[in-house]
């Protein structure tokens, strides 16, 4: 029987931490948030909120575990819990768009894992990070419902998921300094 690379100690980190981001973005009403601050779709929460929504939790199980690919296994299971519960931003023509989820979380589990060698250059990635996740989406979006983003709301969104990316990053490394110096004593 082959050996899982993950131990149970890191599955017991890594599924907890993905599925909080899963069930935040499934169930916090950030549409209407975005919509009441007067940001238009599509993907606006993302934007404003995915630093908080999934950079956070893939890059605490990253940083936790210590372990190369924990942040890519927890995307991968943000997404397939997302999906699991409904489709991606509700698209369900072509059947198969879901799939641009998958790729643009687990984007987001890669560019935090590349990037994070250093404090400055972590919360880089993580704002890149989230800025590819919705890049990805909006592109998937505009291709197949054109609904596409206005212009004149595209830089201030960019900006919003770098910058709400690199806090969410930020946010992860003071959890994750706090739980090893807790394992520490």
């Amino acid at each position: 029987m082959e050996k899982s690379y993950f131990t149970l100690r890191e599955w017991a980190i890594i599924v907890p931490l993905a599925v909080i981001g899963a069930l935040i973005n499934t169930y916090l009403p950030i549409k209407s948030i975005t919509e009441y601050l007067g940001f238009p779709g599509p993907a606006a929460g993302m934007a404003l909120f995915g630093g908080f929504i999934f950079v956070l939790w893939i890059s605490l199980a990253y940083q936790v575990t210590g372990k190369k690919y924990s942040g890519v296994a927890a995307s991968l299971i943000i997404a397939v819990i997302c999906l699991f519960i409904q489709p991606w931003y509700g698209v369900r023509d072509p059947s198969w768009f879901s799939i641009y989820g998958i790729v643009g979380l687990v984007s987001m589990g890669i560019v935090i894992e590349v990037m994070s060698r250093s404090y400055w250059r972590s919360a880089a990635g993580g704002g890149l990070a989230n800025l590819s996740c919705l890049v990805i989406t909006w592109l998937a979006i505009g291709f197949h419902t054109h609904q596409w983003v206005p212009g004149e709301f595209a830089p201030l969104l960019v900006l919003a998921a770098l910058i709400s990316g690199s806090i969410g990053v930020l946010i992860a490394q003071k959890i994750a300094t706090a739980v090893q110096a807790g394992q520490a004593k």
